[in-house]
C-alpha cells in the first residue's frame, strides 16, 4: 500500500479522556480508510491488525509507552468494525508487567480486545 499525505490510516478522535495509565478514546472510523481497500470486497471491514496497530499507537502518543512489541495473547475479534462507526477504544498499561489491555467496543457490544506485551526496550 503507498502511502501518501492524504492516505488515511487512523480514525477521527472526537473525544479522550486520559488518566496515568489509562486512556479512553471516541473514535470514529472514517469512510476513506485505506485499508478498506480490498478487504472486503463486498463489505469494507478494519482488518483486525490495524485495530492492534492503533491500540499500540495511541498506547504510545497517550501512556507515553516506548517500549518494543513481544508477544500478544487473548486477541479476540468478535464484532466488526464498519465505516462510519463510532466506538471507544479503552487502553490500560500495566507498567510493572509491561501489558497493554486494550479493548474496542460501543454502548451495543464489544468489537474486540486482548494483552499487548513489551520488552524492555524499544528495538
Amino acid at each position: 500500500m503507498l502511502v501518501d499525505k492524504q492516505t488515511v490510516l487512523f480514525p477521527k478522535i472526537v473525544g479522550e479522556n486520559s488518566h496515568a495509565d489509562q486512556v479512553l478514546l471516541t473514535l470514529r472510523i472514517p469512510e476513506e480508510l485505506a485499508y478498506f481497500k480490498g478487504h472486503f470486497e463486498e463489505i469494507p471491514v478494519v482488518p483486525g491488525v490495524a485495530q492492534i496497530q492503533w491500540a499500540v499507537h495511541y498506547a504510545r502518543q497517550y501512556l507515553g509507552l516506548n517500549l518494543g512489541f513481544s508477544h500478544m495473547e487473548v486477541v479476540k475479534f468478535k464484532e466488526l468494525l464498519l465505516p462510519g462507526q463510532q466506538l471507544e477504544l479503552s487502553l490500560h498499561y500495566l507498567e510493572q508487567a509491561c501489558k497493554l489491555e486494550f479493548c474496542y467496543r460501543s454502548a451495543v457490544c464489544e468489537y474486540s480486545s486482548g494483552r499487548i506485551y513489551f520488552h524492555d526496550h524499544l528495538v
